[in-house]
């Protein structure tokens, strides 16, 4: 079996959000189908991990889109390990469709103990079925510190039961569809809601996501959203999302790297006025 896995996906029309295009929180769903696939073929699927008494969390992403996918496009995606140190490692992953690269990316992931909630290593010997030889390996920057604004966008959501995995915290996947929430109560604050971009034939396409889960949020709490530019350009830009608990500790943080796009064409649009403000 190949330590470098491989699986086809056809795109759904309920993966697709309101801009027509495949959401950011499905290419991260298709990560981690095509992650528990790849662990059944090599010996550390669901089922295995379960019986090893083990579960994995993922501590940070990162994922570069190239090209947006749209409806029933068919691609393939490959995942392999670039290294794992006791406790922890990396793996990078690809999107392509007859040979062009559609998205690629890295994530760094824990094994835990399910008993204990400790960090714990797996088996080396199941290890060793994932490990490569010059892996190739994406450039990936551990997520950098982020300087307060003196006037953030803020609002508050309750965590609800369709957000949660089967470890009853809010799922990964979810963590980028509250980011984009957020993302778009900011811009609607600044003018440029949902309808008025829609009428303007503009969309909203998310290019990159780099994602720092640091503390799990389970169901019924109240996490507050802070939201404001990292930096601008002159077509798009980066907005820095954090979410926090009640008492202020950080749950996640996210930079969502986004550019204006015509809707009909996908080129490229020169920022309004209201969206280029620091």
């Amino acid at each position: 079996m190949s330590k470098l896995f491989t699986r086809s996906f056809r795109v759904r029309y309920s993966e697709l959000d309101a801009t027509g295009l495949v959401s950011p929180a499905s290419y991260l769903r298709y990560l981690v189908e095509t992650a528990y696939d790849w662990g059944d073929a090599l010996g550390l699927g669901a089922q295995d991990s379960a019986q090893l008494g083990i579960f994995w969390l993922i501590r940070e992403t990162q994922l570069n889109i190239l090209r947006s996918l749209r409806h029933n496009e068919r691609f393939e995606f490959t995942i392999w390990m670039v290294n794992w140190q006791r406790v922890r490692g990396t793996r990078c992953f690809e999107l392509t469709q007859n040979g062009e690269v559609i998205a690629q990316g890295s994530q760094h992931i824990v094994c835990m103990d399910a008993t204990s909630l400790r960090p714990t290593a797996p088996p080396e010997a199941l290890i060793e079925n994932f490990r490569l030889e010059n892996p190739r390996v994406f450039p990936f920057e551990r997520f950098p510190k982020i300087e307060p604004h003196p006037a953030p966008f803020v609002f508050q959501r309750r965590v609800g039961w369709g957000d949660l995995d089967t470890l009853e915290h809010v799922n990964n996947a979810s963590y980028i569809t509250l980011a984009e929430e957020a993302a778009t109560r900011y811009r609607a604050a600044c003018g440029w809601p949902p309808k008025r971009l829609s009428d303007a034939n503009l969309i909203v396409a998310t290019r990159h996501l780099h994602v720092q889960y640091l503390s799990p949020a389970v169901w019924g709490e109240t996490l507050t959203f802070c939201t404001y530019p990292y930096e601008v350009n002159e077509t798009g830009g980066t907005l820095y999302i954090g979410m926090r608990h009640a008492d202020g500790s950080t749950v996640c943080e996210c930079l969502l790297g986004w550019e204006l796009q015509n809707r009909l064409t996908g080129e490229r649009q020169a920022l309004p006025m209201e969206l280029r403000q620091l």
